[in-house]
């Protein structure tokens, strides 16, 4: 949607201070096993009320990533594209978008670096390229991911870049440039860096970041593999021996201390992180997905260790793997999956936080459904999902409510890691799946636009309200394409957009997680409060990570539906604390401010 509506308004409210602002408006040889070529959808094409167009052109983003492909050396480094981030770096309330570059290959296969690219928003909602001028064209890595926080807590959000060679961290000057920050940092890994997520992992107020890392690789030790066929083609995750992640922990002078042997058990393929409250303790926990090895969970056992003096807090691990326990480890084939992109959503309506996992060819998209205490089912084959059959190779994906109807729809962007597959396709058809009832999925992004009815090589994604019209939009990279931004077109619904601030808790408030009570509306139609017993609740999380290698928008998005009053908007702050606003109108944009008193 593109229409505006309404004006800026201040509204005050008690616990928290409340700003109101109404908006103007992985590679691998194909296995030979028969895979589904098409998803089940809505049957033959027809216009969807969920509508979406491409607008990158018009709005003046033009960038694609490099991979380096068009030599035809087949390295396995090719294979994994680079991700998207949305960033409001120069705060001026318009979102901005920064775009990893990838990197060239010499005949020897030793890579070379490719510009980034930053389009800054303009007034007239549009993009105008601004990389150079704010100094982040420079890349000192072949580079893939980009996570967005603002981990020396000014006000300004930061970048940090994965990729091989090198990683960097841009330090947001607040002038409308940035500095290299990454010796000062600590940051010296030169190996093969996926993807990367902040989070407070200590609840002491500043971000901490979690560094997925996929294999060990170097133009040396890059191998020839063929396809089934015999032809030749990337060779598979098998072929490389996989490296542990890192953990650093922000010592608040703009050093972070290297605590990776807490998360070093586990020497996997790591592509996708995501870093959450999953269980509603107070503390920040991670998924990470791996290729070809088992996901792991990552439970924060932060709160359990300071409840009291019965816990032997020296010994005890903060972190603690618990991905075979809770059920997220395998899916449904029970073995492990080729896995990449994350979505993080309540899906069903239970007010808990599941999990969408995007896998290999001849792998589901798996579903798990959050059962609390860190228990997950598999609801892969109950939503639908398996319905998209085998032939997708899914990367970039996320949760949002599409049409504004008040439930989590599901984006999925796809592309294969094989130049010659085998009873699929390099280039794929992205797909969008609407939540009917939260209990299924069902395909009809072919008749949501001209974007999903065409192939494409994708990988990242991330959604954002871009042009402040109170629905989500999103934008994709593609391997050696444009990228494309999509605008979402739905007819309009009702909203709530959150932005929070901590004071006590990190600035960002990642870890924090919303309740919304709903006011219903009554038999008669009329506009007045109706019982608790017939109002409704919604939940949103604030997240790090996810989808592959991108960095979502900051706030948070609500679909309403037909509501027009919301009874009660609950914040749970990392650590604890409980603040409430009540009594609030839809179709706004709101500032939420932690207030500077500690937790009960």
């Amino acid at each position: 949607m593109h229409s505006h509506r309404g004006s800026w308004d201040w509204l005050a409210a008690t616990a928290v201070v409340l700003a109101l602002l109404t908006l103007t408006n992985c590679s691998r040889p194909t296995p030979d096993t028969p895979a589904s070529t098409s998803p089940a959808s809505m049957g033959p094409t027809q216009e969807h009320r969920i509508r979406f167009s491409s607008v990158a052109k018009q709005t003046g983003i033009d960038f694609r990533y490099q991979n380096g492909e068009a030599l035809w050396l087949v390295a396995m480094i090719e294979s994994n594209g680079g991700g998207v981030g949305w960033i409001d770096f120069d705060r001026d309330g318009r979102w901005d978008l920064f775009l990893p570059g990838g990197g060239q290959l010499t005949s020897e296969r030793r890579p070379i670096m490719v510009a980034n690219g930053l389009f800054r928003q303009t007034t007239q909602q549009g993009f105008a390229p601004a990389a150079e001028q704010a100094g982040v064209e420079a890349g000192v890595c072949y580079s893939f991911g980009v996570a967005v926080g603002d981990y020396d807590a000014d006000g300004f959000p930061d970048l940090f870049i994965t990729g091989y060679g090198g990683q960097q961290l841009l330090r947001n000057l607040g002038d409308g440039t940035f500095e290299d920050a990454t010796a000062l940092s600590g940051f010296s890994h030169h190996g093969w860096s996926s993807s990367a997520a902040w989070f407070d992992a200590e609840n002491d107020g500043d971000l901490d970041l979690y560094i997925a890392h996929y294999g060990i690789w170097s133009p040396e030790t890059d191998k020839r593999c063929s396809n089934g066929s015999g032809e030749l083609d990337r060779c598979a995750p098998a072929d490389y021996v996989g490296e542990s992640d890192e953990l650093w922990i922000n010592q608040g002078d703009g050093r972070f201390e290297d605590r990776s042997e807490d998360v070093k058990t586990f020497s996997y393929r790591g592509i996708g992180v995501i870093a959450c409250d999953f269980d509603h303790d107070g503390d920040t926990d991670l998924y990470v997905s791996n290729d070809e090895d088992p996901n792991v969970l990552f439970d924060n056992q932060l709160e359990e260790q300071l409840a009291g003096s019965k816990r032997d807090t020296q010994n005890h691990q903060q972190f603690k793997e618990v991905g075979a326990t809770s059920g997220t480890a395998l899916g449904s084939r029970s073995i492990v999956d080729g896995s990449m992109g994350l979505a993080l959503g309540d899906f069903d309506g239970n007010l808990k936080p599941d999990l969408m996992v995007t896998n290999y060819q001849n792998e589901y998209c798996e579903l798990y459904l959050n059962q609390g205490k860190q228990y997950f089912t598999l609801g892969t084959r109950s939503s639908g999902l398996m319905a998209l059959g085998q032939a997708v190779v899914g990367w970039g994906t996320a949760f949002g409510d599409l049409d504004l109807d008040g439930d989590e729809d599901l984006l999925v962007i796809a592309g294969h890691t094989s130049r010659k597959p085998i009873k699929s396709s390099n280039l794929q058809k992205p797909y969008l799946l609407e939540n009917k009832d939260r209990k299924r999925l069902v395909s009809c992004g072919e008749s949501t636009g001209e974007f999903f009815r065409q192939v494409h090589a994708g990988r990242g994604m991330a959604i954002a309200d871009y042009d402040n019209d109170g629905d989500l939009d999103f934008a994709v990279s593609m391997i050696e394409q444009p990228m494309e931004l999509l605008r979402n077109d739905t007819p309009k619904g009702n909203y709530l957009i959150v932005d929070l601030v901590g004071l006590r808790s990190n600035r960002d408030a990642i870890g924090a997680w919303l309740e919304l009570e709903l006011q219903e509306e009554s038999p008669e139609g009329a506009n007045r409060l109706e019982p608790s017993s017939s109002s409704r609740k919604l939940l949103k999380h604030r997240f790090a990570g996810g989808s592959y290698a991108s960095s979502h928008a900051s706030s948070l998005h609500l679909g309403l539906g037909n509501t027009t009053r919301i009874n009660r908007l609950t914040v749970h702050w990392p650590g604890g604390k409980i603040e409430t606003i009540t009594d609030l109108l839809p179709n706004r944009r709101i500032l939420v401010i932690e207030s500077a008193e500690r937790a009960d």
